[in-house]
């Protein structure tokens, strides 16, 4: 009995897919999920929209949410229209796509890594995600991300680089986060 329970918490529940629902939904969740509403111990991802700069493309930014599985079903519902693609791509497509990917890292079936790079690859002018982790990951980890993110904060405040934002420095950074990629 509690394998199936554990299947169905991993399970990722399909949408039918319309674009315009989806897209009047998107703003009150990214602002339910915003690093206003940040809360320590939340997972998030930073992704960006995959088109020119010229119509706002390059722009990233970072959403939280209460577990990895609400992050995943996120991802399942919404990332094909939280930056639209182009009018002449399949929409439906690449939303089926990323569902399908969504539900085999949902079910371990497919290493975050490796799912990351598949969603990115199907969401082409859609959005790409830059990173997926927990906040603990960007104030102290060792990935390429993490270095990068401490090093745009330190920067901005024009204090030295340190290999860990401290406690003191931690509202200042959650701060900062707004403001990535703008």
């Amino acid at each position: 009995m509690s394998t199936n329970k554990k299947e169905n918490k991993n399970q990722i529940k399909i949408r039918e897919f319309d674009e315009e629902k989806l897209g009047d939904e998107i703003g009150k969740v990214i602002q339910k999920n915003d690093l206003e509403n940040y809360k320590k111990g939340k997972v998030g991802f930073c992704s960006y929209s995959d088109a020119s700069a010229a119509i706002g493309g390059g722009r990233a930014h970072f959403l939280w949410f209460h577990s990895y599985h609400d992050l995943y079903q996120f991802l399942a519902d919404y990332f094909v229209v939280l930056a639209p693609g182009r009018y002449d791509l399949d929409h439906e497509a690449v939303f089926k796509k990323v569902v399908e990917i969504v539900q085999q890292l949902a079910a371990g079936e497919t290493s975050k890594d490796k799912a990351i790079s598949q969603i990115n690859d199907a969401a082409k002018h859609f959005s790409q995600i830059e990173w997926v982790g927990e906040i603990e990951d960007l104030t102290g980890g060792s990935s390429e991300f993490a270095k990068k993110i401490r090093e745009y904060f330190y920067e901005n405040i024009e204090e030295p680089i340190q290999n860990k934002v401290s406690n003191k420095d931690f509202p200042r950074f959650v701060k900062a986060l707004e403001e990535y990629g703008i």
